[in-house]
């Protein structure tokens, strides 16, 4: 296609007589386009060495990739077991900090803390440079020039001086910012840790509560036995036995469900800890309940809350930014270029650049509203979270001191139900108690002791949330607040 490109070009340039200065023009013509195509094609080979943008049928094939890849999905395969003697605090501690949604917060930090240092550097000074390899040639005269072949290069410094506080409120966008990540890892790791102080309690109470079935399975089982030896003597009716013995079916049919509990609570601790749990003990005494009500009344800087003041700050700084577009900038800019050609003199520039920008059709006055409005949605849902967290604490206050006031009552039911239970006992060989009334009062003491393991378990839960909530919780294990360099 070339070749034949430039034979049409030769032919129509020889219609004219050689002394014709059209002939002249249209042969420079010629030139000038033959050395075009020559730089153009040059640029296309050089371009096309270089990397290729990932197309979208290869990005779907990356993306199945990688969600198809076997990844580990734990971050060791030690058989090792956690067991009530381990340190609950540091267990806790080690967990969080080794998860992996923590660990990305933490990259999201150090992400947000160096956009501050590119905020900041537009208010330093800026040094550019550029150089040109290539040729030049100039037309308009009678006679073409030759291609001037070289290297032409050019460095320029600016610093702004004004730009109507723009930079300013880029800045502390930035930085609050880089609080508001700081303040979410603090979020994260203490939600983190709580779920890692729920799965140590489940597994603690349906141990707990396993322990207890089996225990007065076998009392009961006992029971049976003797009302099974009268049942063969004649003296008791059948009848009563097989009422006694539905009961104690139906007791035992919980074990199947509590074994179900502890065997989801044992994974779901098993992914906080990597372990498998062992004879956990009751995690007493890192948060206490006049730890729990000292927050309650302290409620008021809660990371969560702090979050939503952060939204406020950065959508005030983006109407900054937006009302800046509307004042002048300056900068003071000096620079040196040197020519292509040799026996030329470089240039010199130094001054003072000042822009405005007198219409951009609305541009700007929209982007402030949008900013604007930006700002009454952060203060609204600043407002609704208060109020929410208010109604979350007040109730959490209440149930804890219903706990509080239960727990005792709970402890006398189980002394009363235990007693009953004995009684009943030891009437039945004198006739002074009858079959139902025996495993009743078993059942009766069981059923207490089981409330009063669960009632334990949902106060320790219950003050794990509120120091959760409030961030006293990721404090008491030791994790950091600040973020380690």
């Amino acid at each position: 296609m070339k070749l034949r490109y430039f034979s049409l070009m030769t032919l129509h340039c020889n219609l004219w007589p050689s002394g014709d200065s059209r002939f002249v023009t249209a042969r420079c013509c010629f030139k000038s386009i033959a050395f075009l195509a020559t730089v153009l094609s040059l640029t296309t080979i050089l371009a096309s060495c270089g990397e290729k943008p990932t197309q979208r049928v290869q990005i779907h094939t990356d993306l199945t990739t990688t969600l198809t890849k076997q990844m580990p999905l734990q971050r060791s395969t030690s058989p090792n077991a956690v067991s009530g003697a381990s340190n609950f605090d540091k267990a806790i501690l080690q967990a969080v900090e080794a998860n992996d949604r923590f660990r990305a917060a933490i990259s999201l930090e150090r992400e947000m803390m160096a956009n501050i240092g590119v905020a900041e550097s537009a208010r330093r000074l800026q040094v550019t440079g550029n150089s040109t390899v290539g040729g030049v040639r100039e037309q308009g005269g009678k006679k073409p020039s030759d291609t001037t072949i070289g290297l032409a290069g050019s460095i320029q410094a600016s610093q702004l001086i004004y730009d109507g506080g723009e930079s300013v409120a880029n800045i502390n966008s930035a930085t609050a910012k880089a609080v508001g990540a700081r303040i979410e890892r603090i979020i994260i790791g203490n939600e983190l840790a709580l779920e890692a102080a729920r799965g140590w309690i489940d597994v603690w109470q349906y141990e707990e509560k396993l322990d207890l079935l089996n225990a007065r399975s076998m009392e009961m089982e006992k029971v049976v036995s003797q009302i099974e030896r009268m049942a063969s003597n004649g003296m008791i009716d059948r009848a009563a036995l097989d009422s006694v013995l539905r009961k104690v079916v139906a007791i035992k049919l919980e074990e199947t469900r509590l074994q179900a509990d502890l065997s989801q609570s044992k994974v779901r601790f098993s992914r906080f800890f990597n372990e498998h749990p062992s004879d956990l003990a009751m995690p007493t005494g890192l948060v206490t309940m006049s730890d729990a009500r000292a927050q309650l009344d302290s409620w008021q800087e809660a990371p969560d809350l702090q979050r939503n003041v952060i939204e406020v700050i950065v959508a005030q700084n983006a109407v900054s930014a937006a009302k800046a577009a509307f004042k002048p900038k300056a900068k003071f800019q000096a620079g040196v270029m040197s020519p292509m050609q040799a026996g030329e003199s470089s240039d010199a520039s130094v001054g003072l650049l000042l822009e405005y920008k007198f219409s951009d059709g609305g541009r700007r006055r929209s982007q402030v509203n949008v900013a604007e409005a930006q700002v009454d949605s952060a203060a609204a849902k600043l407002l609704d979270a208060q109020r929410s967290f208010k109604a979350e604490m007040d109730a959490a206050a209440h149930k804890l001191k219903a706990i509080e006031l239960s727990m005792p009552l709970l402890a006398q039911q189980i002394i009363i139900t235990a007693a009953g239970a004995k009684t009943a006992k030891t009437q039945l060989t004198t006739g002074q108690a009858n079959l139902n009334r025996v495993i009743e009062t078993q059942i009766e003491s069981y059923r207490a002791e089981d409330a009063q393991i669960t009632m334990y378990a949902e106060n320790l839960e219950l003050q794990f949330l509120i120091a959760s909530r409030t961030g006293l919780l990721g404090r008491l294990i030791g994790l950091s607040a600040e973020l380690a360099e």
